[in-house]
C-alpha cells in the first residue's frame, strides 16, 4: 500500500528524530526523494533542529554580575544602616544626664603636700572639670559637674574613681558646682569669688557655627543642583557634596536635637562625626541603589 503525503506528514516528526524502525526509515526515505513538497518540509525541520546552540554565555555572566552587585549594595547598606542605629541607640543609651548638686554628693579631702581629692558618691558616672586662673587671689578656680547614664544604671553599674584636682600642686582657691541648666555655680569648696554675684558657667556654642556652616552648604549645593540638572556627571559630583552636610545635619538633630550649646562640647562634636561618617555612606549607597533601578525600568 502506497502512503499518502499526509501519513508521511504525520510520521516525519519522528523520521526526523530517528525514531521509527528500518522498513519506515526506507519508506519514507523513498516517499522524501519522489515528493518535492515532503522533501521540502523535511529540510525545513531537519534545519531547524540541526541549528547551532548559542554557546555565548556572556549575558548570563552579565546578568549574574549585576544580580551579585545589587546584593552586594543591599548587604553594604543595611550594614550602614545598622551602624547608624546602633550608633544613635549608644547614644542615646549613654547621653549625660546631669546629676543635681546635693550635699552628699562630692566631698573633698587635702593631704599634707596640697593636693585636694574629690571624692565621688557611687551614683557619679563621670565628671567635667574646668579650670581657670583666679582673678583676684594666686591660684586656680575649678568648675565641677557630674553626670549619669541610662547605660551606667541599667547595664554598667560603676561608680567613677575619685580624682586630683591639682596633680602638679597647683594652688586650688575654689572649687564650684554647675548643675549645667545655665544657673548660677554652687561654691563647694574653698573661697569664694564672687561675694556679691553668683558664677555662672556658660555652655560653649561652637557647634552652632558647624551646624549653620553645614546648612549654608547645604543650601549652596541645592541651587546648584537646580543649575546643573542636566549634566550627569557634574550633578552626581554635587550630589555627593550635597550629602556631606546633609548627612552632619541629620547627625546633629539625633546626637543633640535641634539644641547647639553643650557643656561637653568635644564629646558631643565627635559624637555627631561617629554617626554622620555612616549616615553619609548609606546615603550614597541608597543614592546609587536608586538610580540603577530607575535605570532598569528605563530599559
Amino acid at each position: 500500500m502506497k502512503l499518502t503525503c499526509n501519513v508521511i506528514r504525520d510520521i516525519l516528526p519522528l523520521y526526523v528524530e530517528d525514531m521509527v524502525s528500518e522498513d519506515t526509515r526506507k519508506i519514507m526515505k523513498e516517499h522524501i526523494n519522489s515528493c518535492d513538497n515532503c522533501r521540502k518540509q523535511y529540510e525545513d525541520m531537519k534545519s531547524s533542529i540541526d541549528l547551532p546552540m548559542d554557546t555565548d554565555t556572556e549575558p548570563l555572566k552579565k546578568i549574574k554580575s549585576t544580580v551579585q552587585r545589587k546584593k552586594l549594595q543591599a548587604v553594604i547598606f543595611s550594614v550602614m544602616v545598622t551602624i547608624v542605629i546602633s550608633a544613635i541607640v549608644i547614644g542615646f543609651l549613654t547621653s549625660r544626664e546631669y546629676i543635681p548638686y546635693h550635699d552628699d554628693l562630692i566631698s573633698f579631702i587635702e593631704d599634707n603636700n596640697g593636693m585636694v581629692i574629690a571624692i565621688f558618691n557611687e551614683k557619679v558616672a563621670g565628671y567635667d572639670i574646668s579650670v581657670y586662673p583666679s582673678e583676684i587671689d594666686e591660684g586656680f578656680v575649678y568648675y565641677i559637674t557630674t553626670w549619669n547614664s541610662i547605660w551606667n544604671r541599667s547595664i554598667m553599674n560603676r561608680a567613677v574613681s575619685n580624682t586630683v584636682l591639682n596633680p602638679k600642686g597647683e594652688k586650688v582657691i575654689s572649687v564650684y558646682y554647675y548643675n549645667a541648666d545655665g544657673s548660677e555655680g554652687i561654691l563647694i569648696y574653698g573661697k569664694d569669688q564672687n561675694p556679691n554675684g553668683g558664677s555662672i558657667l556658660l555652655p560653649r556654642l561652637f557647634l552652632a557655627y558647624y551646624l549653620l556652616l553645614a546648612m549654608i552648604m547645604a543650601l549652596i549645593c541645592g541651587i546648584i543642583l537646580l543649575i546643573v540638572n542636566k549634566k550627569e556627571k557634574v550633578r552626581s559630583t554635587v550630589m555627593k557634596i550635597f550629602l556631606l552636610p546633609v548627612s552632619y545635619i541629620l547627625a546633629h538633630i539625633l546626637i543633640k536635637g535641634f539644641s547647639t550649646s553643650s557643656y561637653s562640647a568635644k564629646r558631643d562634636f565627635f559624637t555627631i562625626l561617629l554617626v554622620l561618617i555612616p549616615l553619609y555612606i548609606a546615603f550614597l549607597s541608597a543614592t546609587k541603589i536608586l538610580k540603577e533601578y530607575k535605570k532598569d525600568n528605563r530599559i
